[in-house]
């Protein structure tokens, strides 16, 4: 039986800041994957911007499961967007309503920030997986 790949926007072209000045506790959105095959694995691309400060990465979450994190610029240009992405395991996805959650970074001991975090964006957060024919 062929197999399909699907994909899912969690994030569409709006800039998503995350840190002291927004979604200060992370970043929490629902997305849907209906009829995903969980044997097969999936991923998630995120473009991030900033994330200069720090010396953490910012830690990623689906269904309250850690499925990896999002890697640090550190003295990076803050102008800059990379594409990042985290595979995960087909499993790790329900069949239907989804939840991802980024955390926040600290400010890296002996920068020069302001605020408690490390302010960073996201956007074009998209999920992609598996589905049969």
């Amino acid at each position: 039986m062929p197999i399909l790949s699907d994909f899912t926007t969690i994030v569409g072209n709006q800039r998503i800041l995350i840190g002291d000045n927004s979604n200060s506790s992370g970043f929490t959105s629902n997305f849907r994957t209906a009829e995903r095959r969980s044997d097969r694995n999936a991923f998630i691309s995120f473009m991030v911007r900033g994330m200069t400060q720090t010396d953490e990465n910012a830690e990623v979450f689906v269904n309250d499961i850690r499925i990896g994190s999002l890697e640090n610029n550190n003295g990076g240009n803050i102008n800059l967007w990379h594409t990042q992405s985290i595979t995960l395991s087909g499993d790790r996805l329900n069949d239907g309503e989804n939840t991802l959650r980024v955390d926040t970074v600290p400010i890296a001991p002996g920068t020069q920030g302001v605020g408690n975090f490390d302010d960073f964006f996201i956007t074009n957060v998209i999920c992609h997986f598996h589905q049969d024919s």
